[in-house]
């Protein structure tokens, strides 16, 4: 088999690349699934629906946003405004923390401002890892209380270890007049670029993946086709069914350390070594479903985040919540997140146990209750890890994936924090470079 591109994986990205190839270019999609939509994919049990971890739409890229609303998801998105909340110290405030502090107690409130004016005062400096620049820009009182304990839970990983490369728009950074007025009076205004979102009204986030994959052909989808080794000087690809296909550019979605690995001997050991000194955390999600009346009186959320250890898991959604649709009539479902890695071991045999009696803990299930379907996912990899060498280490594999005529993209694929749509628009990027 002869394709002037393909495409690695069946993810977001990789189906985006071949959207925008369609009628500029042949390219064939190899996937290792029986479905494609990578990540983007939404499981059902018992009538409940579950995406693989919390998936919301949102972007300021109008290209984007046409593309997502307009033209594979037509009168299919709800858009709803964020309700999402902090839990600490016992009580529910609005996310994001620093903005939001109304309701904590009063000795917290106090501890959280006086250290982010000592913090302002002190100037800002070049921050040695995102555990010091959590100090730096918030001050000791939100880090302490809230910040630190809950990044340490997400991302299951010394602080001190990371750097902050991730951040940019992604953290409301606090401006002392919104702080104040947060602290004093109720919510009266969202901040983040989530404030508002979208959401499938039908299909859960696999919605969107099915909708890209209706403009595929099938001929140009392969799937169960695992790759068992790539020849980047050749432009080969051998499949583990003894398959093989050429290509003029390649376009991979995988996980970049997988990549390397496939490349195998050819691949210098400078590089290799770079490869193996990327890291990541895997994420059990808890997928229950409950009746509707067996919800406690929380008022309506979409997601919360957790600080304290008190809980074993760091976030909660409410798939319900984004769309009706999630759950049967009369029901509501609940995801929960739990982190691990080298830092953070976890026992899967506990997971499900562990997260019901928490949720009865936090007043999100009222004592009684009993799950009417409780299933465990767990993906891996999850995050990615900001560690110290993260940006000198990717850059240098890809200059030497550019060097074959390979185009990496996607969250796993560049190994970056990316959000739905920049993986979207990553595909477009990874078309139009190999038409170049």
């Amino acid at each position: 088999m002869n394709s002037p591109v393909v495409i690695l994986g069946s993810g977001l990205c990789g189906l985006s690349a071949a959207y925008h190839l369609n009628d500029k270019s042949d390219y064939l999609i190899l996937e290792r699934n029986s479905r494609g939509g990578g990540l983007a994919r939404t499981e059902t049990y018992g009538g409940f629906s579950f995406d693989h971890s919390i998936h919301i739409l949102y972007s300021r890229d109008p290209y984007a946003t046409d593309l997502i609303c307009d033209r594979l998801l037509p009168g299919n998105t709800r858009k709803q405004t964020r309700l999402s909340y902090c839990y600490s110290h016992g009580v529910y405030t609005e996310y994001p923390y620093q903005m939001n502090q109304y309701g904590l107690p009063p000795a917290v409130i106090v501890e959280n401002i006086l250290g982010l004016i000592e913090a302002q005062g002190a100037g800002q400096s070049n921050a040695a890892h995102f555990e010091a620049w959590i100090y730096q820009t918030y001050g000791r009182g939100m880090a302490e209380n809230f910040l630190i304990p809950y990044n340490r839970r997400q991302w299951a990983w010394d602080l001190q270890q990371m750097s902050y490369d991730w951040i940019a728009d992604r953290v409301p950074l606090p401006d002392l007049a919104d702080v104040l007025l947060g602290a004093l009076e109720p919510p009266t205004k969202k901040f983040g670029l989530n404030q508002e979102f979208w959401y499938p009204e039908e299909g859960g986030i696999e919605a969107l993946a099915r909708a890209f994959l209706r403009h595929v052909p099938v001929e140009r989808l392969w799937l169960n086709s695992t790759v068992a080794a790539i020849d980047g000087v050749r432009h080969q690809i051998l499949l583990v069914d003894g398959r093989r296909v050429s290509y003029d550019r390649l376009i991979s979605t995988l996980p970049l350390p997988a990549l390397v690995e496939l490349l195998g001997e050819g691949v210098p050991a400078a590089i290799r070594q770079c490869a193996a000194e990327l890291k990541c955390n895997a994420v059990h999600t808890v997928n229950i479903g409950v009746e509707e009346n067996m919800l406690a009186p929380t008022g309506r959320m979409h997601w919360v985040y957790f600080s304290s250890e008190e809980t074993i898991f760091h976030r909660i959604s409410f798939p319900s919540h984004f769309s009706p649709w999630m759950a049967p009539t009369g029901c509501s479902s609940i995801q929960a997140e739990i982190s691990e890695s080298v830092y953070r071991p976890r026992i899967r045999a506990e997971l499900v146990h562990r997260t019901l009696e928490d949720l009865k803990r936090v007043g999100v299930l009222k004592d009684d209750a009993r799950p009417k379907v409780a299933e465990v996912v767990t993906l891996d990899p999850a995050y990615i890890i900001y560690d110290l060498r993260h940006g000198e280490n990717t850059e240098t594999i890809k200059e030497h994936l550019q060097s074959l005529s390979i185009v990496t993209k996607g969250r796993f694929g560049e190994w970056e924090y990316l959000n739905m749509d920049h993986t979207i628009l990553g595909g477009k990027a990874a078309a139009d470079a190999s038409l170049s």
